[in-house]
């Protein structure tokens, strides 16, 4: 007894140290923080009435120097102004266009003069190819033949224009879409191609995709851009110079088979780009692997080390070879940010691993890469796109970050892309302040088909968003040469609408942002208002009324994309967590994903608390600025359109937008009015939340029936917004069993005496007491039990079996141990004290549980632990502590009141912690980590749901994928010493009782 008075005070305070501790740890892991962001306002786009479209002068003839008939850009560009002259209404004497070939063949600077009825555009091959294609824009928009013929010499402000492959090779596959479950982000292309034997490549998709592929480029070069990015490069790579030749690919493998069929007809494919001018750059990530390069690398480098110069060397003869190959390649972009499981196809050959992390990788890598493509005169483009990866990961966004991996690298031929927004693609993000610095030439990534506001599928005009950031970067930085515009690609493929541009779907709506892009490429300065007009006439309507009309819906397009798709309050400000910056909306996450969760709504109400009404009433403009952009497209007779059909589509844009607002609006003001009764416990609040839980069922039944089958407008997802719902409308009642909890808990502790000396005194147990009546035992056991099982059916709402199961039965197998423990020791002996230990614990924890949930339930316990700094760290301290203690109360009482010796009765808490870790460990092992982890957080919705879907929780929180292998290590090891120690003392207490003092 006079050891335990000085024990018993040390252990308290070293559990509630212990407890604070890992408060600590849990603050810094949380690292929950706002700051405010620096944005500009959303420029506006100013209309102008439409002109009528005039009659103009027929086309007599386009006249091509000698020789030049068959040259591909010029005769298609040739074929445009044809096509858009004809398109025109008639008048006065025929002109004729020549052409004068007098410039550089490279130099894309043209001049148009005229000269009575001929118009000369001159300049090189590449000049006059562009000039003609702004002519032939022109004319189909509605201007007349002189209106470009100034006799200016005009080249482009940014020389890099590139775009992506848009849906080339793309198959459109409806029932792909119509499940809405696909969230992986690879397209598909050549899937109808590739075959997994000989011939290895499909004829009739190889067609389907060349005239695919002259489509999209053909259309892409006329409105002015120059490049393409197309994905791929160890396709077409048999690494013949590495080793004997043969010791990657087999001689006789069937790889090397089908890299043989690739490079001779699929790059004979993307080289009529090449011919045409455009620069043809490919892009893959790195590390690039397959099975036998990666078992290559294993063998004979020992593994894959990125910071190994020589595995550089192994990609260094890849890349010599693929340019050897393809000597009109320009080069080859690089990307390390987003490689793994959920960009790779399952059943390709070829896949891809992050594993280039660090500062050191990135810039030998780069060298090497640089190297190899300078002695084919070719470009490396590296992405930043590092996404939170090591000790790159904010090279994206952070300027000393990209200074110190990028600033010593000296190399020509380094261009640098980035997206223009500091972030995702998303809107309310500050302008990418990587991008006003670096030393390397630089490339701003634009993205036509708005991935995060709904893919586009309703009008989203961002023309001026992307002028204003291209000239502030150009301004602010002169290696600024070149964007890069989206056209397809970003985010999954067939979750959203069914859109694949130029081919299926209302893609004209992002059109508009192609095109505009485009023409920015050219001009920074270019009149946006007139840029979208020379469009509607173009591509929508030529009538004036109806054009301006157009015109008015798309400037109004971006406030309601911004008051309908974010909540103002909190996407003004960047907030941090866990390590990662969420994104600007995240009451969506992602995409189409309407979120429930507990900690992304929490962070969403606490940066809009004291701004609630202002937040729900930007929702509500929302859909008065999309009714009034229907109800200005009702002024227009749909028959002045090109196609009808297209105005039907736009219209019917407009209505899907309208019914989406008008749903999420429900659901913003229910899920803020409830975080505000969580906060403060406003009975108004309450009450509003209730009114508006009900809108949002009915109005999101509503949604879901009305768009479930549309294609072109699916249905957002609200299941994990439902998921959330539940444990919302059931913490008035989780709230009640808190207090209930509190109260059994507290008068069990005061009250029964075994439990409370088993709670705070357990060394009492056993040691005067006489035998315990019936009564007495049926509450030590009853008591606790209740409780526990009270406690955790309301922290899970009762909605969650995983936690059920993980948490009794880690608590089962505690006591469970701990009395065949007891068996082994000291056979026959009374189990009483034992669960007077237990129970007294397992209340005190509870209680301290139900303080956590009494304010408005679990979800009020989730809520401050997300957002209470202060209140956190006492709960954590308390709760750790208690943990820690129930441990200490399991070794004190069997010391006392079972006279076991101090190493079995420690052996006794170690294998009490052990077993339930092993089977935990064989749980997450049988089930799978990730699905584990998603059943749990799908159920309790405490994390967004949508990382399931998307990178999976493990990868995006970075769990270590060995967690189940650690924890049965970990279990088996406590265990196996916690049963020496038991077994120990129950040989030496079988042999004598008294054992123990």
């Amino acid at each position: 007894m006079p050891r335990l008075r000085v024990f018993v005070p040390v252990a308290v305070v070293m559990c509630l140290v212990a407890g604070f501790l890992v408060a600590v740890v849990l603050n810094s892991a949380l690292a929950i923080r706002f700051e405010d962001k620096n944005l500009g306002p959303e420029p506006a786009t100013t209309v102008q009435p439409a002109a009528p479209v005039e009659p103009i002068a027929s086309l007599a003839d386009i006249v091509l120097p000698v020789g030049h008939d068959d040259d591909p850009l010029l005769t298609l560009a040739a074929e445009q102004v044809t096509a858009a002259a004809g398109s025109r209404t008639h008048t006065g004497s025929a002109v004729t266009v020549e052409v004068d070939l007098s410039g550089p063949e490279e130099s894309e600077s043209y001049a148009v003069r005229r000269s009575g009825e001929t118009l000369t555009v001159s300049g090189g091959r590449r000049g006059v190819g562009y000039g003609l294609f702004r002519l032939a824009d022109a004319i189909a928009s509605g201007a007349d033949w002189g209106s470009v013929a100034d006799g200016v010499l005009r080249g482009p402000d940014l020389p890099h224009r590139f775009v992506d492959t848009g849906a080339v090779g793309v198959v459109p596959d409806e029932a792909a879409y119509r499940t809405q479950d696909d969230y992986q982000h690879t397209s598909g292309a050549l899937a109808d191609v590739v075959l997994a034997e000989a011939p290895w490549l499909d004829p009739a998709g190889l067609a389907r995709t060349e005239a695919d592929w002259k489509e999209f480029i053909d259309h892409v070069v006329a409105y002015g851009y120059n490049g393409v990015f197309v994905p791929g490069f160890l396709e077409y790579v048999s690494f013949d110079t590495v080793g004997t030749g043969t010791q990657v690919y087999a001689a006789d493998s069937p790889e090397r088979a089908r890299q043989e069929a690739m490079r001779e007809q699929v790059g004979a494919l993307w080289k009529y780009a090449a011919d045409l001018g455009v620069d043809v750059v490919f892009k893959t990530d790195m590390l690039a692997l397959s099975g036998p390069l990666e078992s290559y690398l294993q063998r004979e480098l020992g593994g894959i080390d990125p910071t190994d110069p020589r595995l550089w060397e192994v990609y260094r003869a890849g890349m010599d070879e693929f340019f050897t190959t393809f000597p009109w390649a320009k080069g080859l972009m690089i990307r390390i940010g987003e490689a793994g499981t959920i960009y790779n196809v399952a059943g390709w050959d070829y896949y891809s691993a992050l594993e280039v992390r660090d500062a050191a990788a990135v810039q030998t890598m780069l060298r090497t890469a640089s190297e190899v493509a300078a002695e084919h005169d070719a470009t490396i483009y590296f992405r930043t796109w590092s996404v939170g990866v090591g000790d790159v990961g904010d090279m994206h966004t952070n300027p000393q970050t990209y200074e110190r991996v990028l600033g010593d690298l000296d190399l020509p031929n380094l261009v640098v892309s980035t997206k223009f927004t500091m972030g995702d693609f998303d809107s309310f993000l500050p302008l990418n302040p990587t991008l006003t610095g670096g030393d390397q030439q630089r490339v701003v990534e634009l993205q036509g088909r708005r991935e995060f506001e709904a893919f586009s599928s309703i009008p989203n005009d961002v023309g001026r968003t992307h002028q204003e950031a291209l000239r502030e970067f150009r301004a602010a930085n002169p290696n600024i040469a070149g964007l890069w515009l989206w056209t397809q690609d970003g985010g999954p493929w067939r979750a959203g609408p069914f859109s694949l541009y130029l081919k299926e779907g209302f893609w004209q709506l992002y059109d508009l942002n192609v095109y505009a892009a485009g023409r920015l490429g050219w001009d920074l300065d270019a009149d946006i208002g007139e840029v979208n007009r020379a469009w509607i006439t173009r591509m929508l309507t030529a009538d004036p009324a109806a054009a301006t009309a157009v015109a008015d819906v798309l400037a109004m397009s971006r406030s309601a994309i911004l008051d309908g798709f974010y909540i103002g309050p909190y996407a003004e400000q960047a907030v941090f967590a866990l390590g990662l910056e969420p994104p600007p909306m995240m009451w969506i996450f992602k995409w189409d994903i309407v979120s429930g969760d507990v900690a992304g709504l929490s962070a969403v109400y606490l940066a809009t608390a004291g701004r609630v009404d202002e937040a729900i009433a930007e929702g509500e403009r929302a859909v008065a600025t999309a009714r009034a952009m229907r109800d200005r497209l009702a002024d227009v007779d749909r028959s002045t359109f090109h196609d009808p059909d297209l105005y039907d589509r736009l219209a019917a844009s407009i209505d899907y937008e309208i019914d989406l607002f008008a749903t999420l609006q429900t659901y913003r003001s229910a899920f803020l009015r409830y975080y505000e009764w969580v906060d403060t416990g406003s009975v108004e609040a309450q009450e509003a939340w209730l009114d508006e839980r009900s809108a949002y069922r009915e109005a999101s039944a509503a949604h879901t029936e009305r768009w479930t089958g549309d294609l072109a407008h699916p249905p957002y997802e609200f299941f994990a917004a439902d998921a959330g719902l539940v444990h919302a409308e059931r913490a008035p009642y989780t709230q009640i069993v808190a207090w209930v909890v509190i109260a059994l808990g507290g008068l069990g502790l005061l009250l029964i005496r075994d439990l409370r000396r088993g709670a705070f005194t357990p060394w009492r147990l056993g040691t005067t007491d006489t035998a315990p009546s019936r009564t007495r035992r049926i509450l030590v056991v009853a008591v606790p039990l209740a409780a526990v099982l009270a406690s955790r059916l309301a922290f899970s709402s009762a909605a969650s079996t995983a936690y059920l199961l993980v948490t009794l039965g880690s608590l089962a197998l505690l006591a469970l141990t701990a009395r065949v423990v007891l068996w082994a020791v000291r056979p026959g002996a009374d189990p009483h004290w034992l669960w007077a230990g237990l129970g007294g614990m397992l209340l005190l924890r509870t209680v301290i549980l139900g303080a956590g949930m009494a304010g408005a339930g679990p979800s009020g316990y989730w809520f401050r632990i997300w957002t209470d700094e202060s209140g956190r760290t006492v709960y954590v301290t308390l709760a750790a502590g208690a943990f820690l203690w129930g441990l200490v109360v399991l070794a004190l009482v069997l010391r006392s009141a079972y006279r076991v010796s101090w190493p079995g009765a420690i052996g006794a808490v170690l294998l009490g912690v052990g077993v339930p870790l092993l089977a935990l460990g064989l749980l997450l092992s049988g089930v799978g980590l990730e699905r584990s982890l998603t059943t749990i957080n799908d159920q309790l919705a405490i994390l967004p749901l949508g990382l399931s879907r998307i990178l999976g929780l493990v990868t995006h929180l970075g769990i270590p994928t060995a967690l189940p292998q650690w924890l049965l290590t970990a279990g088996a090891t406590l265990g196996g010493v916690g049963a020496l120690g038991t077994l120990g003392a129950a040989v030496r207490g079988r042999k004598d009782p008294r054992v123990g003092t």
